[in-house]
């Protein structure tokens, strides 16, 4: 019997030590997860991850909860600088966009105000009414930008012959590549290419990318459609050569391949183009290979018959 007492008193003196040791390690656990969370709240830009001592089941899922949320917080910083900075450098650009052909009507107002011959007093109020007409030109661009971006615009989709629309915005912009002595190349199915889409979008879209096509291309212009997987629009022209970086910034706001500004052009246009063709359920992209710059939009056919 004295045996018996003395294994039983052996057992709850271990138990006794175990639950001694697991409390310690728990405080300890405890301890050394708060000094950790206080160094990261204080270093926030530190790149750590919270560990444990002893790996309790309770304090793990603790310690793994709390890290997805470190995780989580520091992608939604990284998210906030860049967007701050996209925003900072947008009003860079707006203000740069304004000040450009402000600058220069007020320049071209002061010669009026001087002795000047009829001939270029004419010539000064064509270039004044010029500049104005690009202003006008970017807060349009802008105002309908920030209006799709919040959703204030809203196209409808309906069954529309979006081939028969290229074609008529192809011709509006004839004299742009007879001006440059350039004759497009046209390449396209037959039958109609019905999607699900707006004329006034599609015709937003198309001249968009055309203008875009005329402004910055070289020459050789390529416009093909194909019917793939839905209906695939190529717009395509000799080009400077393009990075991966500046193809994927190619369709952000107020981007423009042109550092200088110079060609006046809002760097809204590609940004306007892409938020419609989402609104289409289609796809844009922008590619360089071969010293050819492309444009390539994809919807998907319309399943339905009836056509506006």
């Amino acid at each position: 019997m004295e045996n018996i007492w003395m294994i039983y008193t052996c057992i709850l003196l271990l138990a006794l030590i175990i639950f001694v040791l697991y409390h310690m390690y728990y405080r300890m656990n405890i301890k050394h997860i708060t000094e950790q969370l206080n160094e990261i709240i204080t270093l926030e830009d530190k790149n750590q991850l919270l560990t444990v001592l002893a790996r309790q089941k309770d304090i793990v899922d603790l310690v793994t909860i709390l890290n997805n949320y470190l995780k989580e917080n520091r992608i939604s910083r990284i998210k906030i600088k860049r967007l701050n900075k996209n925003f900072r450098d947008s009003i860079t650009n707006i203000s740069h966009d304004l000040r450009t052909p402000l600058t220069t009507a007020s320049g071209y107002v002061q010669m009026l105000q001087s002795e000047v011959t009829e001939e270029e007093k004419q010539e000064y109020i064509g270039i004044i009414l010029e500049q104005q007409n690009t202003v006008k030109k970017l807060l349009e661009q802008l105002f309908e930008y920030v209006r799709l971006e919040s959703g204030e615009i809203s196209y409808e989709r309906i069954p529309i012959d979006a081939k028969g629309i290229f074609m008529d915005v192809l011709a509006m912009h004839y004299n742009d590549f007879y001006n440059r002595g350039e004759e497009p190349m046209v390449s396209m199915p037959n039958t109609p290419c019905i999607i699900e889409g707006d004329e006034q979008g599609l015709k937003r879209i198309f001249s968009n990318i055309i203008f875009n096509t005329v402004t910055h291309g070289e020459g050789n212009y390529h416009f093909e459609i194909k019917e793939e997987a839905g209906y695939t629009f190529l717009f395509s022209n000799r080009s400077e050569p393009i990075t991966s970086e500046e193809l994927n910034c190619i369709f952000e706001r107020f981007y423009t391949k042109d550092k200088s500004r110079n060609k006046k052009t809002t760097g809204l246009g590609l940004a306007i183009t892409k938020e419609i063709v989402k609104q289409f359920g289609g796809k844009i992209e922008a590619d360089y290979h071969n010293e050819r710059f492309a444009i390539v939009i994809t919807f998907p056919k319309s399943k339905t018959i009836k056509m506006r």
